[in-house]
């Protein structure tokens, strides 16, 4: 860019900041120069620690069953709460169809399953 009233001439690469330098671009260890990877060793034999008695582990088996059948349960309600009111904010003959049809083959099964395992 001239400026010639001025009598200034500048040269449009001059101006602006310093190019960077690429070295200066990254601040850490050479990329190429990776570590291998660490070596991981076995888990060791659980089978002497105490908290694996087979009392342990009934309960544990026993707690895991009521809480699967109780979460079970609780999904089939959910997700029927959502088909029906969806079946009934937008009523349409194959929504009602398909809210009766999860009803009773889904959530009476789940429900059911539910109050067997208490």
């Amino acid at each position: 860019m001239l400026l010639a009233e001025n009598g200034i001439v500048i040269d449009p690469r001059s101006v602006g900041p310093a190019p960077v330098d690429p070295s200066q671009l990254y601040d850490g260890p050479d990329p190429a120069n990776v570590a291998p990877f660490p070596k991981f060793t076995p888990l060791p034999d659980l089978s002497t620690d105490k908290r694996s008695r087979p009392d342990y582990v009934a309960t544990i088996t026993a707690a895991l069953d009521m809480l699967g059948a109780r979460i079970l349960a609780l999904i089939a309600v959910i997700a029927a709460c959502a088909m029906w009111g969806f079946a009934v904010y937008d009523p349409t003959q194959m929504r009602t169809y398909a809210a009766i049809g999860f009803s009773v083959s889904v959530l009476m099964p789940t429900v059911a399953l539910y109050w067997r395992r208490g």
